[in-house]
């Protein structure tokens, strides 16, 4: 932080001392900056809310976040794939917002919280009880899912984001 005097830094300080400074200086006007002054009396105009129009919505798909310690990514990818069922498959996992499966490189850190992304197959609608299906599914499989994002299109545009190298 720096302090002011008439806008200008005289010096540099930590910011006990510049909160020092402040407390010092309230109350008083600026001597080479304009004084702003705002009118209590004035009321606030804000603009009238107006609902935007539904639009067409559709749902393509699903993210699970799901914990899980290990580091191959193979093996999540195997383990994940027992949820794939008549209507949604795993397309792809990322790991800190870059693809590692089905294609990633081994090199690519990992944490252990993982984005696992199922979409509907193609001629197929996705559900939200295909989405409670996947779910129960990962319960069943021992499968840590740590957090859900459904993946929607309005008007036909894609409002989600993909996975670096999707």
């Amino acid at each position: 932080y720096d302090i002011y005097k008439e806008g200008v830094s005289t010096k540099k300080v930590g910011t006990k001392e510049f909160a020092d400074a402040v407390v010092a200086n309230l109350g008083k006007k600026p001597k080479t900056l304009a004084e702003v002054s705002y009118d209590k009396s004035t009321p606030l105009n804000l603009p009238k809310y107006e609902r935007k129009p539904l639009r067409d919505k559709q749902l393509k798909g699903v993210d699970l976040f799901v914990h899980w310690p290990g580091f191959d990514t193979s093996e999540i990818g195997s383990i994940l794939q027992k949820l794939d069922g008549e209507i949604s498959k795993l397309s792809m996992i990322t790991n800190r917002g870059i693809m590692v499966w089905p294609r990633g490189f081994k090199e690519t850190f990992c944490t252990d919280h993982w984005r696992c992304r199922f979409y509907a197959e193609e001629g197929k609608e996705m559900t939200k009880d295909e989405i409670v299906r996947l779910l129960s599914d990962a319960v069943s499989h021992d499968i840590d899912v740590i957090k859900t994002e459904n993946l929607y299109t309005f008007e036909g545009k894609r409002a989600y984001s993909l996975g670096q190298g999707q």
